[in-house]
């Protein structure tokens, strides 16, 4: 991913609810998952996105002092359980008929449905005018 130019942003570690956690386990969240990709992969992470989308004022205030930006999604749907799939194609009408301007997609990679119609939505996106960069 990283040499094919995507960007890869730090999610934590475990997966906690961060405004549950005190400041210094979010700061030890992060950096256990940063040092590795900077260990392994000599990539620096800027991005982060809350487990959940759970967050507080005081949650992010610390991750920008961390030097992250948070960012959250304008889109998702329940593609998290792998066993509770909806099918390919309801999965890529679901997601092109939500297509904005500004579209921040949240899709898991467990879901087999994502993945198979991925190319099909990504080609749709573009079809309509629409076009895919960081919004950094």
């Amino acid at each position: 991913m990283i040499a094919e130019g995507h960007a890869v942003g730090n999610h934590s570690e475990n997966h906690p609810s961060f405004p549950d956690i005190s400041i210094e386990k979010q700061r030890e969240e992060l950096a256990v998952l940063a040092d590795r990709m900077a260990e392994q992969f000599s990539y620096t992470m800027t991005l982060f996105r809350p487990p959940c989308g759970e967050f507080s004022e005081q949650m992010l205030a610390n991750v920008q002092l961390m030097g992250y930006k948070t960012l959250f999604w304008s889109f998702a749907y329940k593609d998290w359980d792998k066993d509770g799939g909806i099918g390919a194609e309801a999965a890529l009408e679901k997601t092109t008929g939500a297509l904005h301007d500004g579209a921040i997609y949240l899709l898991h990679a467990v879901s087999p449905d994502n993945a198979a119609m991925l190319g099909d939505f990504i080609d749709t996106a573009r079809q309509q005018g629409y076009e895919f960069y960081l919004p950094v």
